[in-house]
């Protein structure tokens, strides 16, 4: 039946229960960590991605340490939100938290996360950022607390790629391991130094070379009598939070007896430490408040707005769901990525055949998906949209192209202030108008900003247009952006736009993806030129159902 709990921390920990946190604890070092906590009598919460295996270490625990007291939360460290969510569950049972072992990880799968950051460092660094940030305030409540990171010593690196980590892993994963080690390290001693005057302790251990199941060499080490054992792993991360002659003690790097660590030449560097510190709150969405009111917009600035979708909250996330996992990742419907590529070159359609193959390498298939999916139409075709349009233009609208606009963290979608280049691609001079719909939250952290027409005094200069999309770039003085205005919506709220709307994107620091459908509207007397023609769909007419 295993080792049995000491009754005598049994009956300490009644009088004061404690609680700890353990990321990855479902396996290896953090299996045996959760089991070593669980001895003691706390409150052990198991955090991990896989239910299945959550619960096998679960029951594991119980049955071999007598500790009724072990659970499992969801937590995907690849994801912002899923770190949000197990935040919020955690503090729905109302616990303080004494320990919390930030030690799941990777080591060489390659991708991005969720939110488009390096797979490796996103994992083992970013997202314990966050998570170690959300759960603070129940840090906190106990006279004293513990936060271990799982560290490494390989932890060299000469700089920080700062460009490379809003990018897929690239074949050289390790750099990428060392890096989200390191920042883990520096992570650790910025947060000592702005909790030294609370009870919280930081610090970071290197439990050595451990035979767990992070890579193929570290599970048959076990067989060639290499390495230590994921107990004894353990051993050094729980000592580090249990043991009194750590008491006091923050802001350290610790080997895998306890003995102080030399720190990294980079984590003496103050100003890039702290250029990481700032960074990551904005990559995380630390540095704003998620509640931003809806701005109102007034059409004698080329903007107009806000309204109102029928579609509910519940709606607009099944909506969110399913572009990202079922429209973006793929060719738009009816046609093939081969049939699209050559049909645009057929025309001697450049741009748009290039915006093809960036879009292929991305797997994300953003223009003209107006009609793609159900849940697209009940977008365009949503009751409260097409009342909206009637009233402002009329009964015969035709949507002629459409976007979907995904702003990634960090990333910026068109940071040069412009205008549409749309206008050249149409003749007629009836009406026409653009429809920007908020799928997700656009606030002042991840949307775009215009410059109101009527607070412009002058005409700004053009100084180069893009010869990808034809857009004209403007130069803009400080005295015109003092004027700029941000784009505020809540998800399933749309804005009318003119053509004559001056705008730029923000680099996206709400630590969330933003997501948006653009709509390019025109009456029965605009057509569109002979030079452009959609390969996807012809214009809708919108004023009937699809």
């Amino acid at each position: 039946m295993g080792l049995i709990p000491n009754p005598i921390n049994l009956l300490h920990n009644m009088n004061q229960p404690r609680v700890g946190i353990v990321t990855g604890g479902n396996s290896g070092i953090g299996l045996m960590t959760a089991a070593g906590l669980a001895k003691t009598g706390a409150h052990v919460i198991i955090a991990c991605r896989s239910s299945q295996k959550a619960q096998r270490a679960v029951d594991f625990l119980r049955s071999h340490t007598g500790n009724p007291f072990v659970e499992y939360l969801p937590l995907d460290l690849a994801s912002l939100d899923s770190i949000r969510s197990f935040v919020h569950q955690f503090n729905e049972r109302g616990l303080p938290l004494h320990y919390l072992f930030n030690n799941g990880g990777i080591f060489h799968n390659r991708g991005r996360t969720k939110e488009g950051f390096e797979l490796i460092w996103g994992v083992n660094y970013l997202g314990h950022f966050l998570l170690t940030h959300l759960l603070l305030p129940q840090l906190q409540k106990p006279t004293s607390s513990h936060i271990i990171m799982t560290a490494s010593d390989l932890i060299n690196s000469p700089s920080i790629p700062w460009h490379q980590l809003v990018r897929t892993t690239p074949c050289n994963f390790i750099t990428f391991y060392r890096l989200s080690k390191l920042c883990l390290v520096m992570f650790t001693v910025g947060l000592a130094r702005r909790l030294r005057e609370t009870s919280i302790t930081v610090n970071a251990v290197h439990p050595g070379f451990v035979q767990s199941n992070i890579t193929l060499g570290h599970r048959l080490s076990h067989f060639i009598g290499l390495g230590r054992s994921s107990l004894a792993g353990a051993h050094s991360l729980l000592q580090c939070a249990l043991s009194p002659q750590f008491k006091g003690v923050s802001g350290q790097l610790f080997d895998p007896l306890g003995q102080p660590m030399k720190l990294p030449e980079l984590v003496t560097n103050e100003d890039l430490m702290e250029k990481l510190w700032h960074q990551s709150c904005q990559w995380t969405g630390l540095t704003h408040s998620s509640e931003s009111p809806s701005s109102s917009f007034n059409p004698e600035d080329g903007i107009w707005g806000p309204f109102s979708l029928s579609l509910g909250d519940t709606q607009m996330q099944s909506m969110t769901h399913h572009i990202l996992n079922d429209v973006l990742p793929h060719t738009p419907s009816k046609t093939s990525g081969l049939n699209l590529g050559w049909n645009l070159l057929r025309r001697g359609q450049w741009g748009s055949f290039l915006l093809f193959l960036v879009q292929a390498g991305k797997q994300e298939f953003h223009m003209e998906r107006h009609l793609d999916s159900s849940h697209i139409q009940a977008l365009c075709f949503d009751p409260q949209l097409l009342e909206t349009l009637r009233v402002h233009f009329g009964e015969h609208i035709f949507l002629w192209r459409s976007e979907i606009w995904v702003n990634a963290p960090s990333h910026q979608l068109i940071p040069f202030w412009h205008r549409d280049a749309y206008p050249q691609l149409l003749k007629g001079q009836g009406k026409r108008i653009h429809v920007y719909i908020a799928i997700t939250e656009v606030n002042e952290a991840n949307g775009f900003e215009y410059l109101p027409l009527s607070q412009l005094p002058r005409q700004p200069q053009i100084t180069l247009k893009d010869t990808f999309s034809g857009n004209p770039f403007f130069d803009v003085t400080e005295d015109l952006e003092q004027y700029a205005m941000p784009v505020v919506l809540k998800p399933g709220q749309f804005v009318f736009f003119t053509d004559e709307l001056i705008h730029r994107s923000m680099v996206n620091t709400s630590g969330k993806l933003r997501l948006a459908l653009t709509l390019r509207i025109v009456d029965e007397t605009v057509k569109v030129v002979s030079t452009y023609s959609s390969s996807i769909h012809p214009p809708v007419l919108l004023s009937t159902s699809p």
